[in-house]
């Protein structure tokens, strides 16, 4: 860390021990979610390869499961990702402001923006999961409001990520990026 980047409006705020117990089960849960998508689309995509180009012969439930299975991978892959500040987005401009109060106005006005968005990816969700409630996938009888979830799940736990961001005005741990370098 360098002497430009730290100590910037850090409230000191901690969420009380039990909601900071739950919020990093939460993440773990996301972590272990990620890794088995991860692991299910790599078995997929390679079997499918696999008998595409060994075989002459494909399977359409794989590439549909595959496609669902992203969506399961990327959900709680970016929760976790914009928990650890590993995601680029508008936070990355704080680096650069040197004036405390803009930075703090930049960042509630970032975090309310957010809000606003994860809000409607939830309601829009929601939504989304009640008009897909009785479709069945192509090739399987499962219903597709399985995968849809993942929308008002993405949405809120984006929520909740940045309400905890905001809540406890967290400082960008991005200092391992240096501007001047």
């Amino acid at each position: 860390m360098n002497e430009a980047n730290t100590g910037k409006f850090q409230s000191g705020y901690k969420l009380p021990p039990a909601l900071d117990t739950a919020y990093r089960r939460m993440l773990r849960i996301c972590d272990y979610v990620a890794a088995l998508a991860l692991a299910t689309e790599v078995v997929l995509i390679t079997i499918n390869v696999t008998g595409r180009y060994v075989f002459s012969h494909t399977f359409g439930w794989m590439n549909e499961f595959a496609q669902y299975t992203l969506l399961w991978l990327i959900v709680p892959g970016t929760v976790v990702l914009m928990d650890r500040y590993a995601l680029f987005y508008a936070e990355v401009l704080l680096l650069f402001i040197q004036n405390q109060l803009v930075r703090r106005m930049l960042f509630v006005f970032n975090s309310i923006l957010m809000l606003v968005f994860f809000a409607i990816v939830f309601w829009t969700g929601i939504d989304y999961v009640k008009i897909t409630w009785t479709f069945e996938l192509d090739y399987s009888d499962l219903q597709k409001y399985w995968f849809y979830v993942t929308m008002p799940i993405w949405g809120i736990l984006m929520l909740i990520v940045v309400l905890k961001k905001l809540v406890c005005m967290e400082n960008p741990d991005v200092t391992a990026i240096d501007p001047e370098d």
